[in-house]
């Protein structure tokens, strides 16, 4: 038999030699070169000296389990293609998929077994090749937050559309902003927020990230039905002053404040819960929407749905991004489209990355979603030029 090319050579660990010979059988069907072995030690050794391109590897073994093995792997750094393979279920299989990826391996994927050999040459192929998730090398540059270099870095934002899942036309956006650092470059908001936190410079960036955004979305969608999503930081929720600024935008540049919805971090820590439930529900008193952000990844979710008023749930997208391949994010992710029903919520999916997922949404009755499949955060001018002629998604606001 022709052996496969030297980027093509996969190697088993599995007790099962049946197994092992059908995986092997399949795998050189589809042009690669196939060993297996059913020694921990042996394997690891193969992996060393014959350099494999794949590897597939059994959770169950009896001298040492597979997250062993895949911890081993990423010690040593290996760097081809890792496929998970179980018969012990999915939740075990994606668990461990999940942690060998968090460890910088390269998954492409689960095995579950019993298999269909579609299955196998699916892993195998050059379509389920994922960049493998390792940490970055280098610590990130530290830096400063003063009002001088907030004030002339914050020159611009990205917007990101949100789409129906029903009809597939742009109903919204979200304003994400970027801090344009005079000698680290563009940084995002997830490093300079907390600092200006930290700072107290937190209300100013505030108003000056929402003025921004409100001048350009009012130039084009005031009086219409659109929405724009602002970040809010839980530290500003508590400025008395804050509610009646963005009432003063609002009457100044002709917007409706339900056109508005102030975006929540659900795992934002709240010092003060009284203060917050009386300020979240001003702003609601006066018209604005209030969404709850990162939904599921927090540990108060339920205590913050009964508490506080918001009008809307974002799914977090890490349940997004799996649900094409994880049963059991599609599960989570019907299970909170099906509380915020129940709630009276509207409900918005982002991380969408595939037309089967905004489908899926669709499917199970979530409202909205945004996501790289639909659009990446793009300038503002841009994003003008995206609604004129959309790529992908087929319709505007």
């Amino acid at each position: 038999m022709t052996l496969g090319p030297p980027d093509k050579r996969l190697l088993v660990l599995d007790d099962d030699a049946d197994v092992s010979f059908t995986i092997c059988t399949i795998a050189k069907g589809a042009g690669h070169d196939a060993r297996a072995t059913t020694s921990a030690d042996e394997f690891l050794h193969l992996v060393a000296d014959w350099a494999p391109s794949h590897l597939i590897v059994d959770l169950a073994m009896p001298e040492v389990d597979g997250v062993e093995i895949l911890k081993r792997l990423a010690d040593i750094a290996f760097d081809g293609v890792v496929i998970v393979a179980s018969g012990l279920g999915n939740r075990v299989l994606e668990a461990a998929g999940r942690a060998a990826a968090e460890n910088g391996l390269n998954v492409s994927g689960v095995l579950g077994k019993p298999f269909t050999p579609n299955r196998l040459r699916e892993l195998l192929s050059d379509k389920t090749h994922q960049p493998p998730l390792k940490a970055p090398e280098n610590r990130p540059q530290e830096f400063q937050v003063t009002r001088q270099t907030l004030t002339a870095g914050l020159a611009e934002q990205q917007i990101q559309p949100k789409v129906s899942c029903a009809t597939e036309k742009c109903i919204g956006f979200e304003a994400l902003a970027r801090w344009h650092h005079p000698d680290i470059g563009i940084i995002l908001p997830d490093r300079f927020i907390p600092l200006a936190e930290d700072t107290g410079l937190i209300g100013e960036l505030t108003r000056q990230v929402f003025g921004q955004a409100l001048r350009w979305f009012a130039e084009s969608f005031r009086g219409t039905n659109t929405t724009i999503a602002l970040n809010m930081s839980v530290r500003v929720i508590a400025d008395a002053g804050l509610s009646e600024w963005l009432m003063t935008q609002c009457q100044e540049l002709g917007l409706d404040p339900h056109q508005i919805v102030l975006e929540i971090t659900e795992s934002s820590s709240m010092e003060n819960p009284i203060m917050m439930l009386e300020f979240l529900t001003q702003f609601r008193i006066k018209g604005f929407s209030l969404s709850i952000d990162d939904f599921g990844v927090g540990y108060s979710s339920l205590i913050q749905l009964a508490r506080l008023p918001f009008s809307e749930m974002k799914i977090d997208k890490m349940f997004i991004i799996s649900a094409p391949q994880s049963e059991e994010s599609q599960k989570i992710a019907a299970a909170i489209v099906g509380l915020a029903r129940a709630l009276g919520l509207l409900v918005t999916a982002e991380g969408v990355e595939d037309q089967w997922t905004l489908s899926f949404l669709a499917e199970i009755g979530c409202d909205s979603a945004q996501g790289y499949f639909i659009a990446r955060p793009m300038s503002p001018d841009d994003t003008l030029s995206w609604l004129a002629n959309p790529p992908v998604i087929d319709g505007g606001c």
